[in-house]
Formats: C-alpha cells, structure tokens, sequence
C-alpha cells in the first residue's frame, strides 16, 4: 500500500486570524508546518496552533522564512550563509521550544516562500539551512522540495529527508515550482489538482507548464491552506485515497 503524509502551512496569519479554519483544516491532514513569527505569525497563534495540533495528534514541524513580514517571506532577502544559518537556527529553536513546553515534541522542518525555492536551488544555502537543522537535533525530518538540492544536502549530513510535492502549484521542466507571477502558476480548479495529486502519489510524476511528464518522488503532499474550497478537497482527497489504496498517515521517525 503506498503510504501518503499531507501537510499544511499554517499560523500564517496573525493573533486570532482564521484560527476556526486552521482546526478544520487539521482534521484532516497528518503534518503541519508552523510560521515561527518572523515571515507570519505570533506567539499566541503560534501557541494555539501547537495546542490544536497536539491535540489532533497532528506533526509538529517548523516553517521559518525570510524577516519579510510584508512581502511574506517571499522576497528574497539576499542574506549571507552565515546569517541564513543563524535565521534558521533561531527559528526552528524557536518552535521547537515552544512545543516542548507544551507537551510535545517538534517532528520536521519545513522551509518558507523565497527561502524555500532558494535552497532547493542554491548548494550553499542549502548546507547553511541543513547544518542548523543538524547542530538542533539530528532526528528532525527535513521536507525539501522533491528532486532538489535541498534534498541532497539533507541526505548528505545524513538527516531524514521527506521529498515535497504541491497538489496547487505548477511545476516547470526542471522540477521546480512555477513562479507565482506565472499565469497559471496555482491550479484553481478542483478537477485539476485532483488530477496533479493522482499523477504524484500513484504514479510519481507530473505534468509541467510545458505539456512535459516528468518523474518526482512524493513522501509529502503540501496542501495549501489557501487554496480554494480547501476543507472540501482535503475530504474528496481522502476518500480517493481510501479508494486507490493509499494510507494516508504521517511520516515516521527512522
């Protein structure tokens, strides 16, 4: 049986910002990536999501950015290797003390926006990142962009590497993810990301803005909190999952 975690990004917003949301939303997926303030995010969202998480047994992970509050992580910052370690380090430390205090324990790392498409590209942003993950604990699950430099950085330090896939996002040739100022860059229609889900988890490629199939492993679908009628398509996706045979579960620990 092929074996499926979904994950979310969420505390995205600021104190009592689409909190009612979230808990509908994490009901229905297994891992969940956590803003640690810096991108999005405050200490009370931040402490109220870990609360709702731990109590829908959901994975806790850490979702640091860039100190881009309003560009929302998604610019690029252009940051030295050293203060990008230095940015992840304080982040992920950040969550991953918070939800101890709370009775838990911080399960992945997730990157944000503009970092996360930077590391998957970039050999040495991605070390930066790794190595702070690394010099925190050593049994954090890494979610990295599938295919990507990220990925290959993480299995270098010999940290647990969980391969990204977007059911919403387009993907161009290489592998990476469409920009965001791309027309058709997120799949709006139910039918269409259906489909890119379909193709990922079973048959472990997809479709590129060029009409071209290539191959992607898929450990972790990202559901994205804002796409359209999200509640409805995290239900629909669970029952094609119960249908074509695939478990639908977090991602263990080695």
């Amino acid at each position: 049986m092929i074996q499926l975690d979904i994950n979310c990004d969420m505390a995205e917003g600021f104190s009592r910002s689409r909190q009612s949301e979230d808990l509908g939303i994490l009901k229905w997926i297994t891992s969940v990536n956590i803003a640690c303030g810096l991108h999005a995010g405050d200490p009370h969202l931040i402490s109220r999501t870990i609360e709702a998480a731990l109590r829908h047994n959901v994975k806790i992970g850490a979702h640091p950015g860039y100190a881009d509050v309003q560009g929302f992580g998604r610019r690029s910052m252009n940051l030295s290797v050293n203060e990008v370690y230095e940015l992840v380090l304080y982040q992920v430390s950040a969550l991953s003390g918070m939800t101890r205090a709370m009775g838990g324990e911080l399960h992945h790392v997730k990157l944000h926006g503009a970092l996360y498409n930077e590391a998957a590209e970039r050999p040495e942003l991605a070390e930066a990142v790794v190595s702070a993950i690394a010099d925190i604990d050593e049994e954090l699950i890494l979610y990295a962009l599938s295919g990507s430099k990220l990925v290959e950085a993480g299995l270098e330090h010999g940290l647990q590497v969980a391969e990204e896939v977007f059911a919403e996002r387009a993907y161009l040739p290489n592998g990476r993810l469409a920009p965001r100022e791309l027309e058709g860059s997120v799949l709006i229609s139910k039918e269409e990301r259906m489909e890119q889900t379909r193709q990922l988890v079973l048959k472990q490629k997809v479709l590129t803005v060029n009409g071209q199939h290539i191959d992607l492993a898929a450990d972790t679908l990202c559901v994205l909190q804002e796409g359209p009628d999200v509640l409805q398509f995290l239900v629909d996706l669970h029952r094609w999952a119960k249908q074509n045979g695939v478990s639908i579960e977090p991602i263990m620990a080695r």
